[in-house]
Order: C-alpha cells, then sequence, then structure tokens
C-alpha cells in the first residue's frame, strides 16, 4: 500500500502580529528610564534639591507664576546682547530676531567674569527667577552659579552682540563716482526696545553709510534714521528717531529737493514682521511701518533709479507693495521667512554682510580676501550683480529674493542669475559709470 506523501505546507505569516525594531525599543527604554530617574530625583530622594534639577525655559514660561520668588536651574544657550547676558532655549531664536518671554531668560545679579568663557555653549544656570519687564512678562534670573553642559560652539553664529568701529581701508579705496546726478539715502533700524536693539544693526548702518560716501553719496544727502535718534559712534551722524513722524520728514524732504535724474538708496536693517517695519516703541506707540506706509513714502519720490535693500524679517513681503519701474528690490528673505545674523562673518546681519563686502570688493571680516562680484569684468559692480553675490554665499536658512521688473514677484538666486531678462538691475550702480 503506497503512502499518501503531503507537503509541509508553510504557515502564513500572521500579518496581525508585526516586530517591533529593535531601535524603538531601545529608545522606550532610554525614555522611561530618563522619566525614572527624573521623578526619584524631584519625588523621593531628598537629598537632591528640586531648586538643582535642570528645567527648560519654555517649561518655566509656561508656568511662570509656580516658579517666580523660588530658586530653580535652567537649562539654554548663552548669548550677551543688548548689554545682558541672555539664556536662550535655542540660538535661532535669537539669530532670527524671534526672542520672546517663551524662549529666553534675562541673567541679572553679580555675574563672574567666568561666565563670559561659556558664551555660544549650552549651559545650566541656577538663581532665583524673577519678572524683569511687567508689561510683557518677560523672565528674569538673579545669578547664583551656573556649570557648562557643552564645551563648544555646536552652531555657528555670533553669540556676543559687538558694535564695530570702522576699518582703516576705508582710507584706502578710491571714490570713483558721476558727479553729474544727485545720490539719496535713507538707512534706516528701527530696533523695537532696549535690550532688543543689538549692535549688528548699528554695524550694518555704519558700513553702508560708508560704502554710500564711497560711491559718492555726500553726507548731507544721508539720512539716518536709527533706534533714539542718538548714534554709537562719533563716525556717524543720525538725523532722526525711528518713528512715523521721522519717515513723514524725511521723505517730504526728499521729494522736494530730488529731481527726475537723481537716485534714490532705501535700506533698512531691523526687526520685522507681517505686519511690517519695527520702530522705536519707546518713542512712537503707533506699530510697525506698514507695506502701504513704506510703498506712500517711496511713491513720493520722482527720481531716475531707486534701489531698495531691506534685512528685516519677512522683508520679501514688501515686494509685492514696492515694485514699480526703476526700481531695484533686494530683500533678505521670502515673504513668510526669519532673516538671520551672520553665522561666521561677524557681528552682521546675513544678507547685508554679503552684499556690502560685493560693493567693495573685500569681506568686511578683514581675513586677507577679496571679492569680485564684478561678473561681467565692466569695472563696476550693478545691483543684481551684486544681488547675486550676496544670495549665492548667504549660509543661512533665508531665501533671499529680488525685483526689477515691475511685476511684484520675488525672483530668487538662481531664477536672477540664470532666468531670462531682461534685468534692469544690470545698469544701475551706486557709481554709475561713465557715459559712453
Amino acid at each position: 500500500m503506497s503512502k499518501k506523501t503531503t507537503k509541509n505546507t508553510p504557515k502564513k505569516p500572521n500579518k496581525s502580529k508585526r516586530s517591533i525594531p529593535t531601535t524603538l525599543i531601545l529608545i522606550s527604554i532610554l525614555l522611561i528610564s530618563n522619566a525614572v530617574t527624573l521623578y526619584y530625583f524631584m519625588f523621593m530622594d531628598e537629598s537632591v534639591l528640586m531648586s538643582d534639577v535642570p528645567m527648560g525655559i519654555a517649561d518655566v514660561a509656561g508656568a511662570s507664576e509656580d516658579y517666580i520668588g523660588k530658586t530653580i536651574t535652567l537649562i539654554g544657550y548663552l548669548v550677551y546682547a543688548g548689554g545682558n547676558y541672555l539664556l536662550v532655549s535655542n540660538p535661532l531664536f535669537y539669530f532670527n530676531n524671534s526672542l520672546d518671554v517663551g524662549n529666553h531668560v534675562v541673567i541679572g545679579g553679580t555675574i563672574p567674569d567666568a561666565l563670559s568663557q561659556s558664551v555660544g555653549r549650552q549651559i545650566a544656570v541656577r538663581g532665583v527667577l524673577e519678572t524683569t519687564d511687567t508689561d510683557d512678562g518677560l523672565m528674569g534670573m538673579l545669578f547664583e552659579s551656573f556649570f557648562d553642559i557643552t564645551f563648544e560652539v555646536t552652531y555657528p553664529g555670533v553669540y556676543t552682540d559687538t558694535r564695530y568701529q570702522p576699518y582703516p581701508e576705508f582710507v584706502l579705496i578710491p571714490h570713483v563716482f558721476d558727479a553729474t546726478a544727485e545720490k539719496y539715502a535713507v538707512l534706516y533700524s528701527g530696533g523695537i526696545q532696549p535690550g532688543k536693539d543689538y549692535s549688528r544693526y548699528w554695524n550694518d548702518i555704519i558700513y553702508m553709510y560708508f560704502i554710500l560716501q564711497m560711491h559718492g553719496y555726500q553726507s548731507q544727502n544721508i539720512y539716518v534714521v536709527y533706534k533714539d535718534g542718538v548714534g554709537e559712534d562719533t563716525y556717524t551722524p543720525v538725523d532722526y528717531p525711528a518713528t512715523h513722524d521721522s519717515l513723514d520728514t524725511v521723505f517730504g524732504l526728499l521729494s522736494a529737493e530730488m529731481g527726475r535724474a537723481d537716485t534714490l538708496f532705501f535700506y533698512t536693517t531691523n526687526h520685522g514682521g507681517s505686519s511690517g517695519i519695527s520702530v522705536w516703541n519707546p518713542m512712537d506707540a503707533g506699530g510697525a511701518l506698514t507695506h502701504t506706509e513704506v510703498s506712500d513714502w517711496l511713491d513720493s519720490i520722482d527720481c531716475r533709479n531707486m534701489i531698495v535693500v531691506m534685512e528685516q524679517c519677512v522683508s520679501g513681503k514688501f515686494i509685492s507693495y514696492l515694485s514699480a519701474p526703476n526700481r531695484v528690490i533686494m530683500t533678505a528673505c521670502k515673504n513668510d521667512e526669519s532673516s538671520y545674523s551672520a553665522d561666521t562673518e561677524g557681528n552682521w546681519d546675513e544678507f547685508v554682510y554679503h552684499f556690502m563686502s560685493a560693493l567693495v570688493g573685500f569681506p568686511w571680516n578683514s581675513d586677507g580676501s577679496t571679492v569680485d562680484a564684478d561678473f561681467n569684468n565692466n569695472g563696476y559692480v550693478s545691483m543684481r550683480e551684486a544681488f547675486i553675490w550676496a544670495a549665492a554665499m548667504d549660509s543661512r536658512p533665508e531665501t533671499p529674493w529680488y525685483n526689477d521688473k515691475d511685476d511684484g514677484i520675488g525672483y530668487n538666486v538662481i531664477q536672477v542669475a540664470f532666468g531670462s531678462g531682461p534685468w534692469s538691475g544690470d545698469n544701475v550702480y551706486l557709481n554709475d559709470p561713465p557715459l559712453p
């Protein structure tokens, strides 16, 4: 009798059962272990004081009433700006001008010199939490002690807000310009309020001022509208405080002075947002300079060329309002982006640092290198060439925009460098080339 052979049919896998990745198991174990450890130190081990358990700034900000007046330990990145040490939950909040009550505290009290060695590092600071500004709820910490968590700067950037002085190279650069037409400029920085009026804004202003002078802009034709109306050094005169009334005055003067053969250079470096450009709040309670207000001011000027350079956050939103014939507009970022301070070059804003370097042919950090943005080798750097250089060299997470087509559209560096023209910015310069 023959045996009936049967095949061993493999069982189908049960699709309802899935293997759990080993990595996920390890992560879960670590998270549970950390939670148990934290719970133990906070609630069971009486040898560890609650004030010594490090906490995040956002956690404390969300329940500040529970901690005001108590000794706590906070973790963050150390920044020195506006004359104060700041503990910031993420350095990007400082670099892109978005500090608020939920992401930083001001460190006060008697601060040891050793703290300066930890600027840029992630540290833990122990002290008494207090309210430093009752109007907006900004928190401060009365310093007691600190220790480093990291011993190197892990994210590139300038963590010390340093005010620069003019370099001696200025006197070596020839002033080459066409004196047949008048050139005017408005350099603007609002600063919002004390503590947020970072020195890099002043650095951006003073070097742009000198660059304009190198290119034939007479000092009496350059209007500096800055913060509270007081300059930070003896080199650069400040004409007006950063208020609505000041710009009403300045553009009223310009509309009366300027002729159709003249050029206007309008430059802003400051805090910004979706509503516009910040003013100096202690002297102006009217809110931001809106897109419509800036458009109206510029429209009051009838001139040959107008160059608009904007560094503030959300600056790209201005393009749709300001785009017009004979205008070259460049912004540090798109209409929904933050703009950033420089990462490795020094205490500047990233985009305008490279823009200024393109105009003078060398970087402002004096590293001995040169900059050649004269791509067509005609001996002059046009506004389109300066934008291409600045945008290509910009290494921050921002997207510079450009417009000279009177179509209200912001173009990125790839479109401007390789897109079809004509580009009117090819024929717009700070110093006009001699007529053929």
